[in-house]
């Protein structure tokens, strides 16, 4: 029996949650505004504390902690049990390397149904339906799904993250569940971060410098990397950059890649094609630098630079350092 409530599975990193598990909680207390529901906070670690202080902020009415560490399997089956305990009507996880081991994972063994990469979720008084984009997001696919609860994966950018409310609070549960010995087939050796890769984890960047294939070869992308690092900010692309070579697909930005959602959007030589906007849209402000006029990025740009990106990027990496002189 559902209790209607919509949970949010929270995947910390240093003690601290993803930015996607943020933006899905304040999308998760947006849906229950004015309802009986409530927006709940999952959380497994041994140290939940800072993880469940920003669950609060970001709109969960109710956090749940279980003090374990975190496998994906071990964790579908304390989902399973908590699910079964609690009756929840939504489950929402981020589309992250984990998150979708663990959506699959707690699909098998909840018998749920799941709707993965969706870019929304509305809730009427006929159902859920999960929004997910089709042909390189020129269309949208409403999926339904009639059995509670229901699963739905996110990848970060997708909701634009709010503000917090620093001090608010709501009800903190904690939750044993033993986990069966055969249950957990997963064990953890060590770890060795990649430079690379953390170089390329663009989703949690407030500043982003992009370049599509006008920047025509990847010596070209070198002007970005160094206004990106005088900015404080990360390096993304368009697929079109990617498929040439000039960049790894790790920095790609649109549907087929990655959503971001930053503070500012700097984009070089990007045409706009709408896979590639789908990608970047909430972006509080966007500036498109780019020779022609008529490019279709300019209709979605706070501000446009009809130039060659040869002559304003350096320009502006110049100035920069000017400032911080």
């Amino acid at each position: 029996m559902s209790n209607q409530n919509i949970w949010v599975f929270f995947e910390l990193s240093g003690g601290l949650p993803k930015r996607v598990c943020l933006e899905m909680m304040q999308k998760a207390k947006a849906l229950t505004e004015g309802t009986s529901e409530q927006a709940v906070a999952l959380i497994i670690d041994p140290e939940p504390e800072k993880a469940a202080k920003a669950a609060f902020e970001h709109g969960a009415d109710q956090v749940l902690i279980v003090r374990q560490k975190f496998f994906f399997e071990s964790a579908a089956y304390i989902l399973e049990k908590l699910a079964e305990k609690y009756g929840p009507k939504i489950v929402m996880i981020g589309a992250t390397t984990e998150g979708r081991d663990l959506a699959a994972a707690a699909s098998a063994r909840l018998h749920a149904g799941i709707a993965s990469e969706c870019t929304d979720v509305v809730v009427t008084g006929s159902g859920v339906f999960w929004i997910r984009p089709s042909y390189d997001g020129r269309l949208n696919t409403n999926i339904s799904i009639e059995a509670y609860p229901m699963i739905g994966t996110f990848k970060p950018g997708i909701f634009r993250l709010q503000e917090p409310a620093p001090g608010r609070s709501g009800r903190l549960t904690e939750e044993e569940v033993e986990v069966p010995a055969g249950v957990l087939l997963t064990t953890l050796l060590g770890f060795t971060p990649d430079d690379e890769l953390t170089k390329a984890n663009i989703e949690d960047a407030e500043i982003i410098v992009a370049g599509g294939r006008g920047v025509g070869s990847a010596e070209g992308f070198g002007q970005l990397y160094e206004l990106a690092a005088v900015l404080g900010g990360s390096v993304g692309a368009s697929r079109a950059a990617v498929d040439e070579g000039w960049i790894g697909k790790d920095y790609q930005i649109g549907i087929t890649g990655k959503t971001v959602a930053p503070k500012l959007y700097i984009g070089f030589g990007i045409s706009g094609a709408l896979p590639h906007v789908n990608g970047m849209k909430e972006s509080d402000i966007i500036v498109a630098v780019n020779t022609d006029p008529n490019a279709p990025f300019f209709d979605i740009a706070n501000y446009g630079i009809v130039a060659d990106l040869n002559v304003i990027c350096p320009a502006l990496t110049k100035k920069i350092k000017e400032m911080k002189e």
